[in-house]
């Protein structure tokens, strides 16, 4: 059993997928991009933050001290980190700004492990390329109608109507959905943490 610090329905999804037993904790953390590092970095100082919350969240609350799970994902092109958009014109400014282009999508993931008083913590970073195919206005306005981009960094989300704009993956899917799960296993394994259902 291990607690995900996410509210994320994604993250939850993917876990249930592959059996993890896994409680979800509510967490709250301003997701700043501090512009004295890469994506990358951002990405993991962002999770090992999240998963600091949630290590709060267990001893505040005197709950199981059991491992805890924390993930942000980003999208990024070139030297560009795009958040999650402010409104639906901000939302379509992204779309269009990818379209017919290459992008990275970059996911931070700690673990958080409570050992007496302290905890340690162990991330990973995880990243895929995707290439959009060319987008209309119309098609963008479309897929904001869908709702489906206001909650996803780059205003776009790959297990929904976004897919349709998706012209080729490289490296993990499960990444671009926002937790790349065989890289979490395999961090599991190697940490000697029990995650799978009975």
């Amino acid at each position: 059993m291990i607690y995900l610090a996410s509210k994320s329905p994604r993250r939850t999804e993917l876990l249930s997928q592959i059996g993890a037993n896994h409680l979800v904790i509510d967490v709250s953390v301003d997701e700043i991009i501090n512009p004295m590092v890469n994506a990358k970095e951002n990405a993991e100082l962002l999770s090992i933050q999240k998963c600091q919350e949630g290590i709060k969240h267990i001893m505040v609350n005197q709950m199981d001290e059991l491992p805890v799970l924390a993930a942000d994902t980003m999208v990024v092109m070139g030297e560009k980190i795009f958040g999650k958009p402010e409104s639906e014109e901000h939302a379509i400014e992204m779309l269009l700004e990818l379209s017919d282009k290459v992008h990275t999508v970059i996911t931070g993931v700690t673990v958080g492990i409570i050992s007496g008083d302290k905890a340690e913590f162990h991330s990973i970073t995880v990243d895929s390329q995707v290439e959009f195919s060319n987008l209309s206005l119309l098609e963008c306005k479309k897929y904001c109608a869908s709702k489906e981009p206001f909650d996803k960094a780059g205003a776009y989300g790959i297990q929904g109507y976004g897919s349709a704009f998706v012209k080729e993956i490289k490296g993990s899917y499960s990444n671009i959905v926002g937790l790349p799960i065989h890289e979490v296993a395999e961090l599991f394994k190697k940490l000697n943490i029990p995650f799978w259902l009975n």
